[in-house]
């Protein structure tokens, strides 16, 4: 797996400690890490805090600048069509996802690229999923 996509990961698993869903992202610009989120939804009570929003709204403040042209995103978790529209604004030119949409998939566009490797993505979820059930 990417070692962006681990990176992802890792943040991801930073979510289940406010027993939000795992998700997580990184921003990458020059093969440069410039910024990383996680779900922060239950922990902030906010609907908007998904881990895209919450890494794009890092990279801005970073950078400076909202066109984040040059970036690309890897989210352990195909992005939601909020968080896909907020990534078409700042403009981000590639998007890699692991784990697909269950009941619908986003992505229509041809250069956004999706991961064949999505077991640990996958995995989390699911397991995050099956304890909220079994509550």
């Amino acid at each position: 797996m990417n070692k962006y996509m681990e990176i992802a990961l890792k943040e991801a698993k930073k979510s289940l400690k406010t027993n939000d869903i795992p998700v997580g992202a990184v921003i990458v610009q020059n093969n440069k890490i410039v910024a990383k989120g996680h779900n922060t939804r239950e922990k902030q009570h906010l609907i908007t805090r998904h881990a895209e929003i919450n890494a794009i709204e890092k990279a801005c403040r970073k950078l400076k600048n909202w066109h984040l042209d040059n970036c690309i995103i890897y989210v352990t978790l195909e992005p939601c069509k909020m968080c896909l529209e907020v990534i078409k604004q700042a403009r981000i030119k590639q998007i890699i996802y692991a784990a697909s949409q269950q009941k619908q998939s986003n992505l229509k566009e041809p250069n956004k690229i999706k991961l064949e490797n999505v077991e640990k993505a996958s995995i989390l979820l699911k397991n995050f999923f099956k304890t909220k059930r079994n509550k």
